[in-house]
């Protein structure tokens, strides 16, 4: 196993064909077929199945795919602590949630870059969570999580809000709008509990008067790339932020389904430890750049 191929089967798994990511990456579709015949035999595993737009991966590929991520943010934040070092560059590491890590931060990311091309900015994807110990222990300059932190002593300003939306596959068979006891008579893809976006969502429901152990959910997914993916293929409806589905819904993949009684937005606050080692002025303002802008340069 070698970075290249974790990067190709993103790739795959992100446009749903070997043949495009073969393109991307400018080598032969035999190629890049043998490599992944050289990643399934090292797992024992089939890692995708075919349908009629391409592939989509198996239950053990969205395993690889979401360890993967990690993997390779990881990877990218080892190099930039090894050019750090013999840079001698100045940092700011940021701690995000996987959404905003995926579809907020890299725009923002490049307009802040602009602004502070002396810096470098190191990013790592966490669940809010973690953020939140890890900037209690000083771990990080700033985090970017959903909702309020529960620890008090860290301080936190609302960055932006995203509406969560209903979805469905453009070819799955569901009326454009629901209430929400509709909600059991469809499969429903959900993340597992220990995300906080599943947790928002099951206080929503409850809230509503949704029985959520009644509800048809077939698996809990550990990514909202995944949910997204499995919705694309009319596996299930799905909630899902505004910002993933943006580009799925003008490429007519996926379609809203209005559901009044479930409309909700996620609220995304950047914190940081007062109490660490204070960051120097510069970077103080870059921080404060980053929290402007961050809710007109979402990608």
């Amino acid at each position: 196993m070698n970075i290249h191929n974790l990067k190709m089967f993103i790739k795959i798994v992100e446009s749903g064909s070997i043949s495009k990511t073969a393109e991307q990456m400018n080598i032969s579709q035999s190629a890049l077929s043998q490599q992944l015949r050289v990643m399934e035999q090292e797992f024992s595993a089939r890692l995708f199945e075919r349908n009629y737009q391409g592939v989509i991966p198996t239950h053990i590929g969205m395993i690889v795919y979401n360890r993967a991520l990690e993997i390779l943010s990881s990877y990218d934040r080892l190099l930039v602590d090894i050019t750090n070092a013999q840079n001698q560059n100045k940092t700011v590491h940021i701690l995000a949630s996987p959404c905003v890590y995926s579809y907020a931060l890299p725009c923002t990311f490049y307009h802040v870059k602009n602004k502070y091309p002396e810096y470098t900015l190191n990013m790592e994807m966490m669940s809010s969570r973690i953020i939140e110990e890890k900037i209690s222990k000083g771990v990080a300059d700033m985090g970017i999580i959903i909702g309020k932190p529960k620890d008090k002593s860290l301080s936190a300003k609302k960055v932006f809000t995203d509406r969560v939306f209903l979805v469905a596959g453009e070819k799955m068979k569901v009326p454009s709008q629901l209430d929400c006891q509709d909600l059991y008579q469809y499969p429903l893809l959900m993340l597992v509990k220990a995300q906080k976006t599943r947790q928002v969502l099951d206080k929503m429901l409850n809230k509503n008067g949704v029985r959520i152990n009644q509800l048809h959910i077939p698996y809990a997914l550990e990514s909202t790339e995944s949910i997204k993916l499995s919705a694309i293929n009319g596996f299930g409806l799905a909630f899902l932020p505004y910002m993933a589905i943006k580009k799925e819904l003008y490429n007519k993949q996926l379609r809203i389904v209005e559901c009044p009684c479930l409309e909700f937005d996620n609220e995304y606050y950047s914190i940081k430890n007062g109490a660490s080692v204070p960051l120097n002025y510069e970077s103080s303002k870059l921080i404060k750049y980053m929290e402007a802008i961050l809710k007109e340069t979402i990608c």
